[in-house]
């Protein structure tokens, strides 16, 4: 369990956290249950706080240091239950319809169930869908989710307004092609690996810093869950480990290289930056720098809110952001690499 990952065994890890339904504000459903196994077997100490987020803590007397990687996915809440039992949803955590289309969901009630987000026939020279197929976008209020059940037999299995849906699990089972993996829910299921190979590997370590890795929730829905654990654990320096978006105007591309975020909704620390850059240059793994304007993560969002003094964030290179996204699996051990590293030079410089 102490040593570095293998390819097979980070693929493994992710794999079972792909697995783990999570959407914003139920990330405890299944997702904690893996990240406390995975976290308790270093040795740590391991705790939930008050806003869902788990923490696991090697203790030292150097710089207090915060690592986080979200567990929240995007997905869709429940807005109305039809007469009929279709369901009408709109996004939780910035998803869109087009991303998904039409196929298997599956809405978490007491039990799940199983439904099919429908947009409607195309045989068709009047209504939406036929302004569908010519002049307009496809929005939240002209999909629905059909469940094969009526009103009351839903509300039997817990399903309300409120209730979250998300893709099929077996739409989250990754595809391999070669050196690159694909799947819904990549972000930041590739972060959250990285946070756990990482703690593994620090806690068999000597190190002077005091390291906190982070699990954190409701990233998705603004940082939530990094804010009030940064508000608990008063870091020095915060680190987010997260998916890198492929976006037009940046510089990026799918490969094995860390991406190293610049800017984001904050400026992160420039000389902290160049620090990683610098690493993982002398580690032979290259990085690419970028300087976001339209994503943030959880060291940006505690950067602007002035908690902690120094931030970073580094990750993954995806393309597809919100979608079917992949990566490539080489991402997986570099930014871990690239962390531990990291750890250890701020054990030894603060």
């Amino acid at each position: 369990m102490s040593e570095q990952l293998t390819r097979p065994q980070y693929l493994a890890l992710l794999t079972e956290l792909l697995s783990c339904h999570s959407p914003v504000g139920e990330e405890h459903r299944e997702i904690e249950a893996v990240v406390r196994r995975e976290f308790a077997a270093t040795g740590a100490k391991v705790w939930r706080d008050d806003a869902g987020n788990i923490v696991a803590h090697l203790p030292g007397g150097g710089t207090r240091v915060m690592v986080a990687a979200h567990t929240d996915e995007i997905g869709m809440v429940v807005t109305k239950v039809e007469n009929d039992g279709r369901l009408r949803v709109e996004n939780c955590g910035g998803s869109y319809p087009w991303k998904y289309g039409e196929g298997p969901v599956d809405v978490l009630g007491r039990e799940t169930v199983r439904g099919i987000l429908s947009v409607g026939s195309v045989h068709t020279t009047v209504g939406v869908v036929h302004e569908l197929k010519s002049s307009r976008a496809l929005t939240w209020d002209l999909v629905s989710i059909f469940t094969g059940l009526g009103a009351d037999e839903l509300a039997q299995k817990g399903v309300r307004v409120g209730t979250r849906a998300v893709v099929a699990r077996e739409r989250k089972q990754p595809q391999i092609l070669g050196d690159y993996v694909a799947s819904f829910a990549l972000d930041d299921r590739l972060g959250v690996t990285a946070l756990i190979a990482g703690l593994r590997q620090m806690a068999t370590m000597p190190h002077d810093a005091d390291l906190y890795f982070v699990a954190t929730t409701g990233e998705e829905a603004g940082m939530l869950g990094a804010v009030r654990a940064a508000q608990h654990i008063r870091p020095e320096v915060c680190i987010a480990l997260d998916t890198s978006p492929v976006a037009a105007g940046t510089p990026l591309v799918v490969d094995a290289r860390p991406v190293i975020w610049y800017r984001e909704a904050a400026y992160n620390d420039k000389v902290e930056c160049d620090r990683l850059y610098e690493l993982a240059e002398e580690l032979g793994i290259g990085a690419q720098p970028c300087l976001y304007t339209a994503a943030g993560s959880d060291a940006g969002k505690i950067k602007q809110l002035g908690l902690a003094g120094r931030t970073v964030c580094f990750g993954f290179a995806r393309e597809n952001s919100h979608g079917y996204e992949y990566a490539h699996l080489g991402s997986l051990e570099n930014v871990t690499r690239l962390l531990v590293a990291y750890l250890q030079r701020l054990s030894a410089h603060g």
